[in-house]
């Protein structure tokens, strides 16, 4: 069973086409706080860039399709030389039969309750071919122009409701649709899993992998998501109470809400709701602390429990428990650890609540992470935003200056040398997927990094070199000596051609937004450093 447009009855609600045009940009296209005066279509037809929606980011590419509501706000940027789109704005018209006569009036609505976001559509082909089949029947002035331009308007939409997809490219199931706007409509009474399946129309069993198969958890999981979500909102109004919020949401048990509601979060309604006024420590060797002070918290105290190669065990034991000393002292609130911290968790917890973050390789989800901690998710979203557009920029600055010239990042970590590969670590997608640099063939293509004693590195095949010393201690000194005694050093390109660059600690400067900036600002001082030398003829004579 797929949505249906409505058929004309004693009240209906039809989308008429109220205007269209293709639009057409160079690489410099860019889109400052437009808003949507009517509910709108948007189809990429070629180029990639970025969308922010609402402050929701987006990364838009060809055949991709946007639904815009009314009310939305629009930020946009190019990463391609052209970039073209079809803008489709529609009014949506109430009829209503009054009395045998038909009433009409404005509805500013999307049709089949879709809302702000990317639609992803089987077929994309075929849509995009629909689309501008209307498009160039709006153009045209043929006979019954209305009622053919209006026609394919609705052929089009069904078109594209009966295709739509999930997140997992899993086939949207209207019966499914069904039971979720159910679980929204009366989440705050008792709802079984017999009442959602006869909703939609199968025995439980069939309703429960169905549904898992849809949306990657069972129907309880995602009931409980909703309700959670639900009292995320009802706790930041002021003067609310746990108990009625817990029944309001639909947990008669108000211990059993805050078990979820803490096993969900991560921290108890009751902290959740002076989130914003928290004391918060941190121990990270991921610079936690520089998340939060990016979002404008300073951690009270920190702790990295990382164990230095270069200290003896008593050493390490020795700093560790100055470290827990201060942190106690400091009294926090709240501590933010990340998984390096595990087998401190239970001493960590003695001292304060502590979430442990989970072990993701997505520097966004930690940051939004957080920041949902300490209740600062819209100084996240700026931070999102801010870079994603820099990004944008820097990348292609940096390609003028890089062109087609291969780079690889080592770092001096005793008692061996590491080459950065191109995968799974946010330096590496930053690098080379949203700045455009190109990776040497030597960087690992299916690993993180890779070590090497110095004496065995091989050939360092490339145009620039990005060396990091993980200390300033002798041992490092000492490794890097050797590493530069070897032939695989001497007859690099980037060594004979006087591209070898100290950089700061962009590893764990990548996980946090200002980090990233920082490793921005490097990389565009090393490339005018590098167009200088060129331009005066001095690259070479190192």
């Amino acid at each position: 069973m797929n949505e249906q447009l409505p058929f004309i009855s004693e009240t209906s609600t039809l989308p008429l086409l109220s205007s269209m045009c293709r639009v057409r940009c160079g690489e410099n296209f860019r889109v400052h706080g437009k808003t949507v005066s009517r509910p709108m279509l948007c189809l990429v037809l070629q180029g990639e860039g970025v969308l922010v929606l609402n402050d929701q980011l987006h990364k838009a590419r060809a055949h991709q399709l946007f639904v815009l509501e009314k009310g939305t706000t629009i930020e946009a940027a190019s990463r391609s030389g052209i970039t073209e789109c079809i803008l489709l704005s529609m009014n949506t018209v109430q009829l209503k039969q009054v009395r045998g006569e038909w009433k009409m009036t404005s509805n500013p609505c999307l049709p089949f309750q879709w809302s702000t976001g990317p639609m992803p559509v089987r077929h994309e082909q075929q849509m995009v071919a629909r689309m501008e089949q209307l498009y160039t029947a709006y153009q045209g002035v043929q006979q019954e122009h209305f009622i053919n331009i209006h026609t394919q308007l609705h052929e089009l939409l069904q078109y594209i409701s009966e295709n739509r997809l999930e997140a997992n490219h899993e086939k949207v199931d209207p019966a499914l649709e069904r039971s979720i706007m159910y679980m929204h409509r009366f989440m705050g009474e008792g709802i079984s899993m017999d009442q959602l399946a006869k909703i939609a129309g199968l025995t439980p069993s069939s309703y429960s992998r169905s549904f898992k198969k849809a949306k990657d958890m069972s129907p309880t999981d995602y009931l409980n998501r909703l309700r959670i979500e639900e009292a995320k909102q009802q706790l930041q109004q002021d003067r609310c109470s746990i108990k009625e919020v817990a029944e309001s949401v639909g947990y008669g048990n108000e211990y059993y809400f805050n078990r979820k509601f803490k096993q969900a979060v991560g921290i108890s309604p009751s902290i959740y709701m002076k989130r914003e006024q928290l004391r918060v420590a941190t121990a990270s060797v991921l610079g936690l602390e520089h998340n939060l002070s990016s979002l404008g918290l300073e951690a009270i105290a920190t702790l990295n429990g990382f164990t230095d190669q270069e200290l003896s065990e008593n050493e390490h034991q020795h700093k560790l428990t100055l470290q827990f000393n201060k942190l106690r002292q400091s009294k926090p609130d709240l501590i933010i650890a990340d998984t390096h911290h595990e087998p401190y968790h239970d001493k960590l917890k003695s001292i304060a609540p502590t979430v442990l973050l989970e072990p993701v390789q997505d520097w966004k989800q930690i940051h939004s992470r957080i920041a949902e901690l300490v209740g600062r998710e819209k100084q996240a979203l700026d931070h999102f935003k801010q870079l994603e557009f820099r990004t944008l920029d820097v990348g292609k600055r940096l390609q003028q200056f890089f062109d087609h010239e291969r780079v690889t990042l080592v770092e001096v970590k005793p008692p061996m040398i590491r080459l950065q590969g191109t995968i799974n670590h946010p330096l590496s997608h930053l690098l080379y997927t949203e700045l455009g640099l190109q990776p040497a063939q030597i960087a690992p293509p299916e690993h993180q990094w890779v070590d090497y004693p110095a004496e065995r590195i091989p050939l360092l095949d490339t145009d620039h070199l990005f060396i990091h010393r993980l200390s300033m201690h002798p041992a490092s000194e000492k490794l890097l000596r050797r590493l530069k005694q070897t032939s695989s050093w001497n007859r690099s390109p980037a060594v004979l051609g006087g591209n070898v660059h100290d950089i700061s600690s962009w590893l764990m400067m990548s996980w946090t937004p200002s980090g990233r900036h920082r490793i921005m600002d490097e990389l565009i001082h090393i490339a005018e450093q590098h167009a200088a030398l060129s331009h005066a003829g001095l690259i070479g004579q190192f």
